[in-house]
């Protein structure tokens, strides 16, 4: 039995050199068999993709058996008629965000990002409809306007990112700052509309986020740091 003088693998008779680091065999007390089969295979086995709106329709059949069964109870067997909108409205914005994109032929960055902000403004309309928004004025208040900026933050990202590549760490800040903005619009809409308190927490995560901005600002300038965060990293 020989093992690689470099790595220190097990090789097989047949290897006339490492499987792992390339390195020449030369094992005087054994004789290379060039005709002894191969632990691997010789040529190449096709495996056929899997098309991706078959993968949405499993998907989709999937979560419409969940969504049938919370109709039905909460038709015929509940004392609470509505409470299964909450669970078809939620499952409609994850078909739209996670399942959609499957049936689409290539990706379209600005088409999924204008069905997800619909989606979503619907899906917490239907949230402040059900009687758990917190006031009359909290959709148009708070939520509308939160849900325009982080959606006009996302079309930014996308069309930011899709100029030209980026190192890594730029994405990462580039995140943070668009959080940074999100958190300040949110924390004025509720300090607006009288929510004090939570307008003081999202604040405080604000200005983490902002200690963060700096942090990453930094280390996308400095090519040590990003090599650290790099190693550390696995990147």
């Amino acid at each position: 039995m020989s093992y690689c003088v470099n790595c220190g693998v097990e090789l097989d008779k047949s290897a006339t050199k490492c499987v792992l680091c390339n390195t020449p065999i030369h094992n005087p007390n054994e004789k290379t068999d060039a005709t002894a089969p191969t632990p691997f295979a010789v040529t190449p086995i096709k495996v056929d993709a899997v098309k991706k709106k078959f993968v949405a329709i499993i998907v989709s059949y999937i979560m419409l058996i969940p969504n049938i069964v919370c109709t039905l109870l909460g038709l015929f067997f509940t004392e609470d008629k509505l409470w299964f909108i909450h669970v078809l409205s939620a499952s409609a914005l994850a078909w739209i965000v996670f399942v959609f994109p499957f049936i689409t032929k290539k990706p379209r960055p600005y088409l999924m990002w204008a069905f997800n902000t619909v989606a979503i403004a619907l899906y917490v309309l239907v949230f402040h409809a059900m009687g758990m928004g917190g006031g009359e004025k909290w959709y148009i208040g708070i939520a509308l306007p939160t849900i325009a900026i982080v959606s006009a933050c996302a079309f930014y990202f996308l069309y930011w990112a899709r100029q030209r590549r980026r190192h890594w760490t730029s994405f990462v800040l580039h995140a943070f700052v668009d959080l940074v903005i999100c958190l300040t619009v949110n924390g004025v809409c509720l300090m607006l509309s009288n929510h004090i308190v939570s307008g003081e927490i999202v604040f405080i995560c604000d200005i983490c986020c902002l200690a963060l901005v700096f942090f990453w600002t930094y280390a996308n300038k400095s090519k040590k740091v990003r090599a650290w965060l790099a190693k550390k990293m696995f990147i």
